[in-house]
């Protein structure tokens, strides 16, 4: 459809035109040729060399448009489409200028701005069926686009709810763990402060016994003193056992017969 509609827009250029300038004329009939054969990127230069006459810049520009639209060279097309649109006040040229920005439009998805560059061609040319079935379809490709662009922030809202939820989820474990984490370290203390009392209580008992220890000490002189006396005491108790001893045991002066 779109193919169509750019090649009759470039016949009817051609004709309606006619001849102006040798040398314009020749390049723009060959860039004509050049396009029906479809060889567009020699088309482009044939019409580039036309432009440079500068004889009727609205043909030269509207066909170059064609060319570069041919080798999806969008953003260069809409640019000799609008030359070509502000330099004409035919309302035929001006419509089919339209439309051909609406097809290029189209192209590149920009389909709200097509949708304004069809309508802008059928106010011009209000018969053109085929515009208005183009604006049908961009129409439709619009609608299409905010359904799924609806959808694309629905899925976005869910995804960034789910994240958000997560993170939340992470906090409330991290927290959890910190607070694990400081009841850990509290019984740690609790633990280890037992283990130093209990410590501290059997360093003092120790030392304690010790001090007793020490206390019960004595001197190296009255060790000596105490075990002197205690062997003296020990030599009388012996000597009193001894004579007990001859005592009990009388002599025998009896013989034996």
């Amino acid at each position: 459809m779109t193919k169509t509609a750019l090649n009759i827009s470039l016949l009817l250029l051609f004709f309606a035109l006619g001849i102006q300038g040798q040398n314009y004329r020749s390049e723009v009939n060959s860039g004509n040729e050049l396009y029906l054969s479809e060889k567009y990127d020699e088309a482009e230069i044939a019409y580039k060399k036309a432009l440079s006459e500068k004889e009727d810049p609205v043909e030269a520009n509207f066909n170059l448009g064609n060319a570069l639209f041919k080798q999806e060279r969008y953003d260069e097309a809409l640019e000799y489409y609008n030359n070509a649109g502000k330099l004409s006040d035919d309302k035929k040229i001006i419509a089919k200028a339209q439309h051909n920005i609406g097809n290029t439009l189209l192209q590149k998805k920009k389909y709200q701005e097509a949708v304004e560059a069809y309508k802008n061609s059928l106010k011009n040319d209000p018969k053109d069926n085929e515009t208005r079935y183009n604006l049908a379809k961009a129409l439709r490709e619009l609608q299409k686009q905010q359904q799924q662009q609806q959808q694309d922030q629905q899925d976005q809202q869910n995804q960034d709810q789910k994240e958000n939820k997560n993170k939340d989820q992470d906090k409330q474990q991290n927290k959890d763990q910190q607070e694990q984490n400081q009841n850990d370290k509290k019984d740690d203390e609790r633990d280890n402060e037992g283990e130093n009392k209990q410590q501290q209580k059997g360093d003092q008992q120790d030392e304690q016994q010790e001090q007793k220890a020490r206390a019960g000490e004595i001197s190296r002189e009255d060790a000596e003193r105490l075990l002197d006396a205690l062997n003296r005491e020990e030599q009388k108790v012996q000597k009193k056992i001894n004579e007990k001893k001859i005592k009990a045991e009388p002599l025998n002066t009896e013989k034996d017969w």
